[in-house]
């Protein structure tokens, strides 16, 4: 006998939709899923996904949106937990943390590299400059200028950050092995994020030239 369909609201099937095609897209690339395959992991129907998404493509690019929304939001709430302390190790750990998400790393890269986004509005989420912007509104609203970083050294932040980050995370288990250490052993990744926020902390609190 057949198992009767669960009932869902439209906003819990978008939100299933969006969590299989982030799966699957994250493990596999965008070329590696499809809205059929996303349908099976979602338990919907394949004109369901249609419905809601339309295009493939249009699919990919709510869950970079979604994705990309869910990590700003991370720095949102970091800027206003350390509202004293604008540039602190805190701000620098979630930007780490960020880039330390290897689902969001794999998702983003592929969204880069093979342009799956490249249909998206200049002033969209998914644009870099959207989660500077959000870096530079919680320190303008600690720091207004001249007394914080100006908007050069926060980008170079960004940058600095995505850097160090993005690397560790493409070469952790490996460099960490060659060097005699488990990469499984959590310590490695609070060290480094540590080593890593010293400097940026310096950084961007004009230590530096």
């Amino acid at each position: 006998m057949t198992a009767a369909r669960r009932r869902r609201t439209p906003d819990q099937a978008r939100a299933e939709i969006l969590d299989a095609a982030t799966e699957l897209i994250a493990r596999h690339g965008p070329d590696g899923a499809g809205l059929r395959r996303v349908a099976e992991a979602a338990g919907v129907t394949h004109g369901l996904v249609t419905h809601y998404f339309g295009t493939y493509r249009a699919l990919v690019r709510a869950v970079l949106q979604r994705e990309n929304e869910r990590k700003r939001e991370l720095v949102r709430k970091r800027m206003r937990a350390d509202g004293s302390v604008p540039y602190a190790d805190g701000m620098t750990q979630v930007l780490f943390e960020i880039l330390a998400d290897e689902r969001y790393v794999r998702l983003w890269t592929w969204s880069q590299l093979h342009g799956w986004d490249d249909e998206t509005a200049p002033d969209s989420p998914t644009n870099l400059s959207r989660l500077v912007d959000v870096i530079e509104e919680g320190v303008r609203s600690v720091l207004p200028p001249p007394e914080g970083p100006d908007r050069a050294r926060i980008e170079m932040l960004v940058l600095l950050t995505m850097s160090g980050a993005y690397g560790y995370v493409l070469g952790r288990r490996y460099w960490l092995a060659d060097l005699g250490h488990d990469p499984a052993e959590p310590g490695h990744d609070v060290a480094y994020r540590r080593a890593l926020s010293s400097v940026l902390i310096a950084y961007l609190g004009g230590l530096t030239p």
